[in-house]
């Protein structure tokens, strides 16, 4: 059993002493390409991720421009009853001495 993995051992060793600069060069590159931080794999993760980042702020600065209208609309109209219809319907707002009860169907 240790003849035929000592002949194959043997056999490759022979190959790396042969040709050094190759061995040395495939080596070099598997640290280079995949066992780097800065390896190749590492490259596209980090470009996918930027790229899931770039959608993220488009549909930010998309939800910004919304929210910046309708506050132009509210600051032009200044209607105290918009405000408060707004504040109780979006977000269950209340005044101080009342009681609200939320129905669900």
């Amino acid at each position: 059993m240790f003849g035929k993995f000592s002949a194959k051992f043997m056999l490759v060793f022979n190959w790396i002493r042969r040709h050094k600069y190759i061995s040395v060069t495939v080596v070099f590159l598997v640290i280079i390409f995949v066992v780097d931080d800065n390896s190749i794999i590492k490259h596209f993760d980090n470009r996918h991720t930027i790229s899931i980042l770039e959608e993220e702020i488009e549909q930010m600065k998309k939800d910004s421009a919304v929210i910046m209208q309708k506050q132009e609309l509210l600051d032009r109209n200044c209607d105290k009853d918009v405000v408060e219809k707004l504040a109780r319907d979006k977000y269950g707002m209340h005044k101080e001495n009342e009681e609200v009860f939320i129905i669900e169907e």
